[in-house]
């Protein structure tokens, strides 16, 4: 290897040595400039605290969510329950004979008589 470096002049030598120090030098330009460029960004705390507001909305979401799945629940419950009274009631009327139909409607029609046969008829224009 001494030989060949050797057998290359003083001259060349220099420009060998002149040529890497420029490269040397435009790749510190090119890499400052590129520091510069895109600077780094310390946003660590910014991201933090995002990070925290993000899990105290998620935290809010998942209680409205809970309380949305128990008004869901008691409603079906409620639900149920109404089916069972409808289904009860039904089974009872038709079940019911047409003698005591015709009975309750009678006592329907002799309680509320007044209020039905009214020409006025002012009492069920007050309970629309």
């Amino acid at each position: 290897m001494q030989e060949k470096f050797q057998s290359y002049s003083k001259n060349q030598t220099n420009a060998i040595v002149i040529i890497v120090i420029v490269m040397v030098v435009a790749l510190l330009c090119i890499q400052q400039y590129l520091i510069n460029k895109y600077p780094p960004v310390n946003k660590d705390k910014e991201l933090v605290e995002s990070i925290k507001s993000l899990e105290n909305k998620i935290d809010s979401i998942s209680n409205i969510r809970d309380s949305l799945i128990l008004v869901v629940d008691t409603t079906k419950v409620k639900i149920i329950e109404l089916e069972k009274k409808h289904e009860t009631i039904r089974d009872s009327i038709i079940t019911q004979s047409v003698n005591s139909d015709c009975i309750s409607f009678s006592e329907y029609i002799s309680k509320y008589n007044n209020r039905l046969s009214s020409s006025n008829n002012t009492q069920s224009i007050k309970n629309r």
